[in-house]
């Protein structure tokens, strides 16, 4: 599992080598929806693997892509609310890359607890 470093700017972009694959991650801060949004690039292939994503708390991201990781929305405070500001992103939230096999076994330990 893997944390990606995220700001409260309206727009981050970043790349990054992971799963065997160079990847460019736009993430968009939603102001009408009060929520985020992303672009996953693949830059071996040069194309997009998905545009205007958006990320709930957490829903695994890309579980439907043949893929073999997802992008989770974590809510730190354990409130698993959605963001309300932007500034959420930053503080309250942090945005979570893992394996499928990891997503489910975490999701397995939140079962027992």
């Amino acid at each position: 599992m893997h944390i990606i470093q995220t700001t409260s700017d309206d727009v981050l972009e970043q790349s990054f080598s992971l799963y065997d694959m160079n990847l460019k991650l736009t993430l968009r801060y939603n102001a009408v929806l009060r929520g985020y949004q992303f672009d996953l690039f693949n830059i071996d292939e040069g194309c997009y693997i998905t545009k205007n994503k958006g990320l709930s708390v957490g829903s695994p991201s890309l579980i439907e892509f043949n893929l073999p990781f997802v992008l989770v929305l974590d809510d730190k405070s354990r409130l698993g609310i959605n963001a309300i500001s932007k500034d959420d992103l930053n503080n309250r939230m942090q945005l979570l890359i893992m394996t499928k096999g990891e997503y489910r076994e975490a999701i397995r330990q939140g079962i027992r607890t």
